[in-house]
């Protein structure tokens, strides 16, 4: 199954703590007149208390979050803390992903234990007022500390809650990755993930491989025997199912399409490519995708089956699924990233400044003496990135925008593109990330886009120009992370910021 970051939700338990008082008493930690101090009057109380708690827990819950049926802790003024109580709630307390706890005075001693207990990200409710400072010292006073939030507005507690449920998508990406040589690298991307062990353990990701010769042999209908590379197995090779998924998916990008500069033959090949990959990533389990571009270019059975992977990657990243060039896992992440803190989809590519020196831009940036001269109407702190996997979804997850379709291949004519016209979006706010090879940092930048390059044309020309706010500074942070960064629209630092604090990293956010 592909397990999309859209599908992935934060299982959030509303722990409900309270006292009963079962006495008539006063005294320093009771006051009130009448039925209040009677035995009785706490239970409905708690519970008018509970019902304004669980109303504001839900309307301040961001979308992806689920909540639970809350789960009820009740002691007496006899200070009990009774077993059979721990008991009950500990179902609800494993499969919870977060607690957010109503708890009160003489009650904060619970949410302690509850976190030795269980091991549970937890925060206080912001009703619960003094308590949220009580139980956050209590817990992280503790040597190797159990993770504690304390919030006094819900619009913080919300905005977490964003931030744990991307946390959880990271921790729940299992990235496919077709590889030929095997190792964490190919040969141009030695700028991504170098340990795949290493970033398992720091964040949680899994890394499913397929070899490209098994995956080249399943684009094609099975053969009599087993294919070439796994003879006498049954392998999901292409079906009569899949050739009129192929189709349907040609008839639609042609009809709607600005202009279409391929062959239909060579658009379903490509296309062909992208169905068998759906099938490897639904039957791995996986929801991220990546395969190497030299490595299995060189095969040249790129060349004799007349495909290559652009159209993959844009069809993946347009429905949310990441998908990456050149066998860079890291790249697959820094999508899901974006993603996940989004809700956008995103686009990916080689990734540099546009260099202004000695009165000149440097000519190799612009693709067009037209272009040349745009740019140089303001030349000063400009970037790019360059990459043929635009797609239809960069301003709305939910609706294709304008686009064009050409091929990659000059010579013979194939290889399916999606084309964008980036132009459209000048001034368009943008984020864009990512993670260092090692795991440890995660690089951001922001900017506005200025212009785009390569509409009209073939091969990874397409690119995107943006302005960010310190081109010196963002290249000086972007070198502790990589080439290809992941891009959408919109201003997300701060999210992406917050997430790696959550995953216990560094954010190296460019000025």
């Amino acid at each position: 199954m592909i397990r999309r970051a859209d599908d992935i939700k934060l299982k959030v338990l509303p722990l409900l703590i309270g006292c009963e008082h079962q006495y008539y008493y006063e005294g320093p930690c009771r006051f009130g007149k009448g039925d209040a101090l009677q035995p009785g009057y706490d239970r409905l109380a708690n519970a008018q208390k509970w019902e304004t708690f669980l109303a504001k827990l839900k309307e301040c819950a961001p979308a992806g979050v689920e909540l639970m049926t809350p789960a009820e802790f009740v002691r007496t003024d006899d200070w009990d803390n009774k077993e059979e109580q721990w008991e009950a709630i500990a179902p609800a307390a494993h499969e919870a992903d977060f607690v957010v706890a109503f708890t009160a005075i003489a009650c904060d001693d619970i949410v302690l234990e509850f976190s030795d207990r269980f091991a549970k990200p937890i925060a206080v409710s912001p009703l619960s007022g003094f308590s949220g400072t009580i139980a956050v010292a209590g817990i992280t006073s503790k040597p190797n500390h159990n993770e504690v939030y304390g919030f006094y507005k819900w619009g913080d507690l919300g905005h977490q809650m964003k931030i744990l449920r991307a946390r959880k998508v990271i921790n729940n990406t299992h990235i496919l990755c077709a590889v030929r040589f095997g190792g964490n690298t190919s040969y141009s991307s030695v700028d991504s993930f170098n340990s795949f062990e290493h970033i398992t353990a720091r964040l949680g990701v899994r890394f499913r491989f397929i070899n490209i010769h098994e995956m080249f042999d399943q684009m094609t209908p099975a053969a009599e025997g087993g294919n070439h590379t796994t003879p006498g197995r049954v392998t999901p090779d292409l079906n009569d199912e899949d050739m009129k998924k192929v189709r349907e998916l040609a008839d639609e990008l042609e009809k709607d399409a600005a202009f279409v500069n391929i062959d239909r033959k060579f658009l379903e090949k490509s296309l062909v490519a992208y169905v068998i990959t759906l099938k490897n990533l639904d039957l791995k389990d996986c929801n991220a995708f990546t395969m190497p571009c030299p490595d299995a270019c060189s095969t040249r059975r790129l060349n004799e089956q007349q495909f290559t992977m652009c159209l993959t990657h844009s069809l993946n990243m347009e429905n949310g699924i990441p998908s990456a060039c050149e066998y860079d896992t890291d790249a697959a992440l820094s999508q899901q990233a974006l993603i996940a803190v989004s809700g956008k989809r995103p686009y990916m590519g080689n990734t540099c400044p546009v260099p202004f020196e000695d009165g000149a831009l440097m000519p190799r940036f612009a693709t067009t003496p037209e272009q040349y001269e745009k740019l140089m109407s303001n030349p000063e702190n400009l970037y790019m990135m360059q990459h043929s996997v635009a797609h239809r979804r960069l301003r709305d997850p939910n609706k294709n925008g304008a686009y064009g379709i050409s091929h990659f291949a000059y010579d013979q004519g194939f290889g399916a593109t999606m084309r964008y016209d980036f132009d459209a979006d000048a001034g368009q706010k943008i984020t864009f990330c990512r993670f260092a090879p090692d795991g440890s940092k995660l690089f951001i930048g922001t900017g506005e886009i200025v212009m785009g390059g390569g509409y009209d044309g073939y091969n990874c020309s397409q690119l995107v120009y943006f302005r960010v706010k310190d081109q010196a500074d963002t290249w000086a942070k972007q070198c502790f992370a990589g080439n290809h960064c992941a891009l959408v629209y919109g201003d997300y630092a701060q999210d992406l910021a917050d997430l790696a604090k959550t995953l216990g990293i560094e954010a190296l956010v460019a000025e």
